[in-house]
């Protein structure tokens, strides 16, 4: 590990990124629905942040989450991403020795934490409206199994990967999770209608709380999600675009190595990051949440020390009555 750590080193040395085109911005509306956000930290390890991050990183060291967020909306809760399955070491036996080499570097060198089912009725929810994946990532898609009656929202470019992976395996999702998404999978309706500096856009409860854009790159059908829980809370899930908040500032995508390891297109994901950078610089008060950046989550919902997964924003109960 050592070496590849090395080796992404010395490939980020001059790693800035050129900037995005010229884009109308569209400010997103006042968010008016009353959400409750909470995060389920599913799994994680520690790594030296240049693992993270292109260039010489601030972080030293890259606290790595494997997070769920669970989104609770007047109209239905939305599970966004479903972390690391339990049983993850098990499920990767069945790729090739290339594929498990990789899962080995990646998503198989978390530590279980919160169980996403047990979590769930730790927050009071019982069957959610929806799963919505970034991306089919062992570690995003892990929980998809633990919950069988829902259906996965995802993009139909994704959803067209898992297809190619049933009948063709490449070890892009683990074959386990591919079956589990077999028959439930509905494509995302993305509509033509400009979002902050994106084109496409679909509004999941059409009330502008909640707002997917398609980024694709990191897979084929790769989203991003805005959440907006109050006007001065706002934050957008970006998958796997980076790995560290840090890249933003610094104007710099994933370390080589992680390019190299999980992104199947490197160059459009690199443009899908120069597009936040360009987002940030637009709308700074938005936060931005890389799905694996462990100290964002920190730092929005506070420390994960309790029996139930620390929340954000308004409780169900407060608006239900």
């Amino acid at each position: 590990m050592k070496k590849l750590i090395g080796l992404s080193l010395l490939f980020t040395a001059c790693a800035s990124l050129p900037p995005a085109g010229p884009h109308a911005f569209v400010p997103p509306p006042t968010p008016a629905t009353p959400l409750q956000v909470c995060w389920v930290d599913t799994g994680g390890v520690s790594v030296p942040g240049s693992y993270g991050a292109g260039g010489s990183t601030v972080a030293a060291t890259w606290e790595v989450t494997s997070a769920a967020l669970v989104i609770r909306h007047p109209e239905g809760d939305l599970v966004l991403d479903t972390g690391i399955s339990p049983h993850a070491s098990e499920e990767q036996r069945e790729l090739g020795a290339w594929g498990r080499f990789i899962f080995s570097q990646t998503a198989g060198r978390n530590a279980p934490r919160r169980n996403l089912k047990d979590a769930l009725s730790a927050l009071g929810v019982t069957r959610p409206k929806a799963l919505l994946l970034s991306h089919v990532h062992a570690d995003h898609a892990g929980g998809v199994a633990s919950l069988p009656d829902v259906p996965v929202w995802l993009a139909t470019e994704e959803k067209q990967l898992i297809e190619a992976e049933l009948e063709h395996p490449r070890g892009v999702a683990l074959p386990a999770q591919a079956r589990a998404l077999k028959g439930r999978m509905v494509p995302i309706p993305f509509t033509a209608e400009p979002y902050a500096n994106y084109d496409a856009r679909f509004d999941v409860f059409g009330d502008g709380s909640v707002v997917v854009v398609p980024t694709f790159g990191h897979t084929p059908g790769s989203v991003a999600t805005f959440v907006n829980v109050a006007p001065a809370l706002r934050f957008v899930h970006v998958g796997d675009l980076i790995n560290l908040r840090e890249s933003i500032e610094r104007n710099v995508g994933k370390s080589w190595l992680m390019r190299q390891l999980t992104d199947e297109d490197s160059a459009r994901t690199q443009a899908e990051v120069a597009k936040l950078v360009q987002l940030h610089a637009r709308d700074p008060e938005l936060r931005i949440l890389p799905a694996h950046d462990r100290q964002a989550f920190v730092e929005l919902f506070g420390a994960d020390a309790g029996e139930v997964p620390p929340c954000i924003g308004a409780p169900p109960e407060s608006w239900r009555r």
